[in-house]
């Protein structure tokens, strides 16, 4: 039983420290399915000494750049979760995205709502790989 103890404490220590592999910088592109529109993409993704991450969003919407209020992010083997509010055109909107490391960069989709969750607005893919 100590092995066995042992042995799934040093797969969890494996699997934090791969998922601590994917602090850095990001920048990709987002795609609407309904509204044809699309542009830049960037998120920094950053481990504080807790443990906990620490994310920022902004990406490009009809020429210009969108700056978020990020909220909760999970991201736990290679598998991102997450959510974030903007003002755009007057409106509060909320986007919840998912997506999976893949090796080379993050794919996921994207659901926008009224940040009361009440209308939703759009939806989409995105991606990002490391920025350079």
């Amino acid at each position: 039983m100590r092995c066995l103890s042992l042995l799934f404490l040093l797969l969890l220590v494996n699997v934090r420290a791969a998922d601590r592999d994917l602090a850095g910088r990001y920048a990709g592109e987002w795609k609407s399915n309904g509204s044809g529109g699309g542009g830049a993409f960037r998120m920094s993704l950053d481990l504080t000494p807790d443990g906990a991450w620490k994310w920022d969003v902004t990406f490009v919407y009809a020429g210009a750049e969108v700056k978020t209020t990020p909220h909760e992010l999970k991201l736990n083997q290679s598998k991102l979760e997450g959510s974030y509010d903007f003002d755009l055109q007057g409106f509060s909107l909320r986007s919840r995205i998912t997506g999976e490391w893949n090796g080379k960069a993050f794919e996921g989709r994207y659901e926008t709502s009224t940040t009361d969750g009440s209308t939703a607005v759009d939806d989409g893919v995105w991606n990002a790989a490391r920025a350079k």
